[in-house]
Parts: C-alpha cells; structure tokens; sequence
C-alpha cells in the first residue's frame, strides 16, 4: 500500500501530500495540474470545482490524480508558488539576455521576454489576480512581492537608459508599472486583443508605442529598426 508523504513547496514552506516517490515526475505532473486547473477554476470558479473535475480535466481518474496532490487547497498552493518561481526565472531570463545591450534594445528584448511569458501562462495570471483578495495577508505579500520585482527590473533598465542619457528623462516607476500593466491587460482582455493581434503583433506595437515615448528625436517610424535588434 503506498503510503502517503509531505514534499515542502519551494516558497511557502508548506508540505503538500503525494504518494509518489519520484521527484522530477512530482514536478513534471504539477506543472501540468498547475496549467489545467486555472483554466478549470477561471471557468467554473474555485469552489465550484471538484477534485473530479480537476482529474477529468487532466484526463485522469480520481485515485490517479491524487498521487500528486491532495486537496483542492494543495493545488491553490501549487498555483501561487509556481506563480512566484516563474516571475522569478523570467526576470532572471530578462536580465540574462538584455545584458550588453543598449538602453532600447534592452527595453525591447525584456518586454517581448515578459509579454510572452505572459501569453504561455495567461490563465494562471488571470486566476492569481482574481483569487488575491481571498488570500491570507501573507500570502498576498508573497505575491506582491513578486509582482513587485518585475516592476523594479524595468524601472532598472528605464533608469540606466536615462542616466546614459539614451533615453528621454522621465518618471521610471510609473513607466515600469505601465509596462507591468501591458502584461495584465493582454491576460485579462485577451477576448479583444486575439480578434484584432497575435501576441507578437501586440508585443511590437507596444514596444513601438513604448520607444516612441521614451528614445529623444526619434523619427516617425523608426521604433521598427530597433526593434528588428532584438
């Protein structure tokens, strides 16, 4: 008989029940239930979804699907900290692969970075937003905490442009939460934004507005060669 086990949850510190043994497969299939049920929650509303929905969601049964979690409030956990881990790895990414590049190059490459990043997990975007207000005040803080360092890398880059004098002086917080805002915007009103632009069409026109804003002199249409350097 397997016997159920705690595995610690990387940012909460919780433990959240498994029967299984093997770690990268853990890992493998939580992502994946992770993925499946904010879809499964965005429409049918947390407590209207069973365990039987969630497992029919992953084309599993019932007893399949609890090898790797145990509740419906392990799932929720598992959302909020893959949230937290992915906003990580793709300011990490960002930084990564803007470095040594000019000012608006560097804007561009780390916008297109975080507006895809966006689009690959939009709904589990949409369902941490919603479900942030229900949160315990802790909980709530780690998720701000980690909205809040996206913020703060643009609000780097924006500052280091202007300091270079590369780009137009301006007030870098509130350009580095507009930008934050961008990302919301194509999550949660994707029902208008897919009918009128793929989300690279979206992430170049964005990005044109954005420079067009902030690069000194720069001529009526030519954002675009800026952006062909990313």
């Amino acid at each position: 008989m397997a016997v159920a086990r705690g595995v610690k949850s990387p940012y909460g510190g919780r433990s959240i029940r498994t029967y299984s043994r093997d770690g990268a497969l853990i890992r493998e299939k939580r992502a994946e239930i992770v993925q499946s049920a904010c879809r499964v929650f965005i429409r049918k509303g947390y407590d209207g979804t069973s365990m039987r929905d969630l497992a029919r969601a992953l084309g599993k049964s019932t007893g399949a699907f609890y090898h790797y979690v145990g509740s419906k409030k392990d799932i929720l956990y598992l959302i909020l900290d893959f949230t937290v881990m992915n906003q990580m790895e793709f300011v990490e990414k960002m930084r990564q692969r803007t470095m040594g590049l000019s000012a608006a190059q560097a804007i561009t490459k780390a916008v297109s970075i975080y507006l895809e990043s966006i689009d690959e997990f939009a709904e589990m975007h949409i369902f941490v937003n919603h479900v942030m207000v229900t949160l315990p005040r802790w909980e709530r803080q780690m998720m701000l905490d980690a909205a809040r360092r996206v913020a703060d890398f643009f609000e780097e880059l924006l500052g280091k442009g202007v300091l270079s004098g590369e780009l137009n002086r301006c007030d870098t917080k509130m350009m580095a939460q507009n930008i934050v805002v961008l990302g919301n915007s194509w999550a949660n009103r994707r029902w208008f934004w897919k009918k009128h632009y793929t989300v690279g069409q979206y992430v170049d026109g964005q990005t044109e507005m954005l420079l067009n804003s902030i690069i000194p002199h720069l001529p009526a249409g030519t954002a675009l060669q800026v952006l062909a350097g990313r």
